[in-house]
Parts: C-alpha cells; sequence; structure tokens
C-alpha cells in the first residue's frame, strides 16, 4: 500500500504467489496523486518483496489500450509475452507481460 502524509492509503498493488511465480492482480493510484511515482514505487517494492522470498518471475495482463501503464512496465523491465485477444468482459484484447524478478531492479524516477 501506498499512504500519503495524512495516513490515506493512495494506492495499493495485490498479488498473488505460488512457489517461485507471482501475478500482479491488480495495482491503482488514486487519480489526484497519479504521475508522481506511486505507482513506480509500489512495482519497485513489490518486486523487492518477491524477489527476498526467491519469486524468479512476476506476470500481468494490462489492457492494450492502457498505454501509460503498458509504458510504465515496459521501464520495470516487463517483456510483452502475448497479446489475449478479447481477454476483458467488454471485449477489449490485453498484453500478457513478464518481469523476471530475479534479475537486478531498475530504478526510475518520477512518473507512475
Amino acid at each position: 500500500m501506498a499512504i500519503n502524509e495524512a495516513e490515506e492509503i493512495v494506492g495499493y498493488c495485490i498479488c498473488s504467489v505460488s512457489h517461485t511465480s507471482a501475478h500482479l492482480i491488480s495495482i491503482a493510484v488514486q487519480t489526484e496523486v497519479r504521475r508522481r511515482g506511486v505507482a513506480t514505487s509500489l512495482l519497485q517494492r513489490t518486486v523487492e518483496f518477491l524477489r527476498a522470498r526467491g519469486v524468479g518471475e512476476l506476470w500481468l495482463e494490462v489492457n492494450l489500450k492502457n498505454v501509460e501503464a503498458v509504458n510504465l512496465y515496459l521501464k520495470l523491465g516487463f517483456e510483452k509475452e502475448e497479446v489475449l485477444r478479447k481477454y476483458y468482459s467488454d471485449g477489449s484484447d490485453a498484453i500478457r507481460m513478464r518481469l523476471i524478478t530475479l534479475q537486478l531492479p531498475k530504478v526510475i524516477k518520477g512518473g507512475g
């Protein structure tokens, strides 16, 4: 979780872990604090947490139209694995992405 100075939750990240693989189920940041590095920090801390527990890879699916999120994941070292046609209930496509978590972390400042 990400908490502001007033101790309010402004973001969260949820993963499912199975042995040496993890799935990023959800990440969200309140609109008014976006583009301040909150999502980047959440993801970096999540990867550090997983790495410390021997998790070797982190998977996620993201809407193909969510260019900001796709770019953030790419900056953090995720790679595009495949396009999942009609993945979402509205019929939109997703991209499955993967990060090998045992690699050295990329540090990104700002934006996210």
